[in-house]
């Protein structure tokens, strides 16, 4: 069970003053300034929840993920993983956690996945049975039988990426905790890692909480969805209870002539509907062409951001 009551944490930066004369006053004496990532998040997930969080860049994903880990504790509030802190208990705590942060490897470059893999065993003081019978089944489901002890420089981003999954979950950990974890892939590698990770979940009641930029990852794989934007969870829930319908509104592209007979381009976030009041406003005899880009994570957010504003304006 994950537990948060009230959490908030501030970055500390200072500002810096022009010139030589700035440099030396900020020498003598900075002025610091706090800048709040993350703000008064409550929030319970229990134990066995498949969650994936999205937000735009400097949303606080990657501060929300530290603080779960215990990497940072929060300026205020509390944290509890099955009723421990994960920064004051972190010997007991990363036994139970696996973490794959974006382009941060367990792999080293010139030697053989399996070299990594053994050395992770000794870490973790897995016992050998277990051990080789956890490591058998990963090389398995993830297809990497062939690959093992070829060294990493030689894999491909795709063959790389299932085994940093295998030196995450070596160890059989009750939370699960990935930073965009099909980036760069192709959509085949992307599908064996969403019918991985659910099957993971599935038979190990394994939590998982994922980061994506990628529709396509939150479709596959989440059972719930947190948005995150300006250090708030402003959505959470199931995408089917979405505010805004991610089918609905689409980003369009339409090419028109104006009343001068010049070409004009529009983008926009647009209903059917809306597109339609579009087209007739301009005349349908002067659309060129139009074009459906889909949503994009930042489009979606961005609208239910809004939703969300409104409804903290009215309170």
């Amino acid at each position: 069970m994950i537990r948060l009551d009230n959490v908030s944490f501030d970055y500390v930066t200072f500002e810096k003053n022009p010139g030589l004369m700035g440099s030396v006053h900020d020498f003598l004496k900075r002025k610091n300034k706090k800048k709040r990532a993350i703000d008064t998040l409550n929030l319970n997930i229990p134990d066995g929840e498949l969650i994936g969080l999205i937000g735009p860049n400097g949303a606080g994903k990657t501060t929300f993920a530290k603080l779960l880990t215990g990497i940072i504790e929060p300026t205020e509030g509390g944290i509890r993983i099955d009723n421990m802190n994960p920064a004051l208990h972190r010997r007991s705590f990363y036994r139970n956690i696996g973490v794959m942060f974006g382009q941060k490897t367990q792999l080293s470059w010139n030697l053989p996945p399996m070299d990594t893999f053994n050395m992770l065993s000794a870490i973790y003081q897995l016992n050998d049975e277990d051990y080789e019978k956890r490591l058998n089944y990963l090389i398995e489901v993830l297809n990497l039988k062939d690959i093992i002890k070829t060294p990493v420089r030689k894999l491909s981003l795709g063959q790389r990426v299932k085994c940093e999954l295998l030196c995450t979950l070596i160890h059989s950990p009750k939370y699960l905790f990935l930073d965009e974890p099909t980036l760069g892939l192709d959509i085949g590698t992307q599908k064996n890692i969403y019918d991985f990770l659910l099957e993971e979940n599935r038979v190990n009641q394994t939590t998982i909480i994922f980061t994506s930029h990628n529709l396509r990852d939150i479709e596959a794989i989440s059972k719930r969805l947190l948005i995150l934007a300006q250090g708030h969870i402003v959505f959470d829930g199931s995408l089917n209870s979405l505010p805004v319908d991610i089918n609905d509104h689409q980003k369009f592209k339409v090419k028109f002539l104006d009343p001068n007979n010049n070409m004009v381009s529009k983008e926009k976030v647009l209903s059917i509907s809306e597109l339609q009041n579009e087209i007739d406003s301009v005349g349908e005899q002067n659309i060129i062409s139009v074009n459906r880009q889909g949503m994009t994570i930042e489009d979606l957010v961005l609208s239910i951001y809004k939703e969300w504003d409104k409804a903290n304006e009215k309170n």
